[in-house]
């Protein structure tokens, strides 16, 4: 595989890398320095968790490149939103399935009191008005639209099973069931609430090749995509913290209604 020094396809990067071996577990790291054109102190003697994370950090910072967040795995000592391995890359995010169907799709209605198209050029407009996602004193700086987790119920799984599978249901997303490494409960009860969030990047928004669609249907039609969610507990202070699972969280809107209620926010996640 062949890339010219430079920031584009973040992950395919790291997925390539995820193969590699070295003679210091920190070398992992180091290697990709010149493939991202970055040029970063190498500190022998630093974890390799700790030298992969400077790493995606500085990715994010440059870049605002949110395609680093798709992993599976053990979290990271450095930041819960980056991976302990770069074999956590390993895996390339396979095409989205649909999640959970529970209830027929609704139609938007027109005797809202708020026109739909109104409401969709609203929202327009403060995606657009986010700022790169950006990683600062050890926070990830994340512009998303997030969806609060209204139950969660555990299922029944098989003693040999080292995961613990959960049916979620979140305000504005259809119901979806993931795997996590540890028991959902133990992290809701020693933190907060929980949020799936959708981050956000301005490129999601480019121009569509048909020239004929309004800026409100292109809204639409993104948004109504499924996409990745990261699964966010709620700390003191207005932080948030990210909970590892053993499979992307592949997840998607209800409904148009729920589209034209969607919460932009920017979150401070440690």
């Amino acid at each position: 595989t062949n890339f010219s020094p430079g920031m584009e396809d973040a992950r395919s990067r790291l997925q390539w890398a995820s193969l590699r071996a070295t003679t210091r577990p920190e070398d992992i790291a180091y290697s990709l320095f010149g493939i991202f054109n970055l040029y970063l102190p190498i500190m022998y003697g630093e974890s390799a968790e700790n030298a992969l994370g400077r790493l995606l950090s500085e990715i994010v910072s440059r870049s605002g490149d949110i395609s680093v967040l798709d992993w599976v795995g053990e979290p990271s000592p450095f930041h819960s939103c980056f991976p302990a391995h770069v074999t956590s890359y390993l895996k390339l995010p396979s095409p989205l399935p649909q999640p959970i169907a529970e209830e027929p799709e609704t139609i938007l209605q027109a005797e809202q009191p708020v026109s739909p198209s109104l409401t969709l050029r609203m929202l327009y407009r403060s995606l657009t008005k986010l700022p790169l996602p950006r990683f600062l004193n050890r926070r990830l700086i994340l512009p998303c639209i997030t969806y609060r987790v209204a139950a969660i119920q555990r299922r029944k799984t098989s003693p040999s099973t080292r995961n613990y599978t959960y049916r979620i249901m979140a305000s504005g997303l259809k119901p979806l069931e993931i795997a996590l490494p540890e028991k959902l409960e133990d992290v809701t009860m020693s933190q907060g609430a929980l949020l799936l969030v959708r981050p956000w990047h301005s490129k999601l928004l480019c121009p569509f090749t048909d020239s004929h669609a309004t800026t409100e249907e292109q809204l639409l039609f993104t948004l109504e995509q499924p996409f990745n969610a990261l699964l966010l507990t709620e700390l003191p202070h207005n932080e948030y913290r990210r909970i590892a699972s053993s499979n992307l969280i592949a997840t998607q809107a209800m409904d148009p209604s729920s589209i034209l209620k969607s919460k932009v926010r920017i979150l401070d996640i440690v």
